[in-house]
């Protein structure tokens, strides 16, 4: 709503809403192996099946936000045509800062918009708050933290 009203009726401007998916669980990153080739192969396919079903579940809930918040920039009057939603999840020991700000750049964007309490995983994994991150690190950008 706070993009919302502050782009409004614009013209020149391009919004890219990102999602950044949570990461699988430890438990779900390797199995404790077999002796047994056989049932290695099988605790194989069943890990990277539960992984799948997690990260579709994970990109559902990410589909969901971000039609909401484009929803919400079309009645401030922002075009649906400068609206592009994209959803992530982070590779390896890459966070989600990272992430962003990588997109960021990709993306060619100035201003990066996050809430304050956008992404609580983040916080409960690195302690810190994903906006004060960004602002440390993404000296290139205006960040903006939205309460």
């Amino acid at each position: 709503k706070y993009v919302g009203k502050i782009v409004g009726k614009q013209k020149g401007v391009r919004i890219f809403l990102l999602h950044v998916l949570p990461p699988l669980p430890t438990e779900l990153l390797e199995h404790g192996g077999s002796e047994n080739p056989g049932k290695e192969v099988r605790l194989d396919v069943d890990l990277k099946a539960e992984q799948n079903r997690r990260i579709s579940i994970a990109n559902k809930a990410s589909q969901k936000r971000l039609d909401e918040a484009r929803s919400l920039l079309q009645i401030a009057g922002v075009s649906a045509g400068t609206v592009k939603g994209l959803t992530c999840e982070p590779g390896g020991n890459q966070d989600p800062a990272d992430v962003i700000l990588d997109m960021a750049r990709e993306c060619k964007c100035r201003t990066i918009v996050v809430g304050r309490e956008c992404v609580v995983w983040f916080q409960k994994l690195f302690n810190e708050q994903l906006a004060d991150e960004l602002h440390r690190r993404g000296k290139e950008f205006t960040v903006w933290a939205i309460e």
